[in-house]
């Protein structure tokens, strides 16, 4: 189990360090919501039935990274039924998703008339995780599917995450 968390997390951190990497420009946002915090809070808005069709347990919620907040994002990671699943709300856009170098084999996919993107991530290279990204309220949520542990991959991982993101999508704000 420590094995599989240790690998979930590296996942996160990396899935993480990957949209963040880059130069900024532009100017600074004002202090409160518009200073860089996203709308949409999986944690919160995610309803425990949602996840219990998806075969997750929601008891097994886990916020942010360890516990620790992550600066502009909104971060919430669910398991059960393999694979597990990681929902990142963050003020990136869908334009920073695609442009990140480090995501890779992008296919468009509408879940109720929204478009989004499915692709994976260059360090994915076992092919064990795949993640959806939808522009949201102030930026993007990204969905993550990630087969942890040695466990056998059971099903294409960008099949599931296609799933539980039609599982949740109506929670996701425009």
């Amino acid at each position: 189990m420590r094995l599989g968390a240790a690998v979930g997390l590296i996942g996160v951190g990396l899935l993480l360090a990957g949209c963040g990497s880059g130069a900024v420009s532009g100017t600074p946002d004002p202090e409160g919501r518009a200073a860089g915090e996203p709308v949409f809070s999986p944690c919160d808005d995610i309803p425990d039935d949602a996840l219990r069709e998806m075969g997750l347990d929601p008891t097994t919620e886990s916020p942010d990274i360890m516990g620790v907040k992550q600066p502009g994002w909104k971060i919430c990671k669910w398991q059960g039924a393999e694979p597990a699943l990681s929902v990142f709300s963050t003020t990136y856009t869908m334009e920073d998703v695609r442009s990140n170098k480090k995501n890779i084999e992008f296919n468009p996919v509408e879940f109720d008339g929204r478009a989004g993107l499915i692709y994976r991530e260059t360090t994915d290279t076992k092919r064990r995780s795949c993640d959806v990204a939808l522009a949201a309220s102030g930026g993007a949520a990204l969905i993550s599917v990630s087969y942890l542990g040695t466990d056998p991959v059971a099903e294409d991982p960008c099949a599931v995450a296609k799933r539980r993101t039609e599982g949740i999508v109506q929670y996701i704000p425009e």
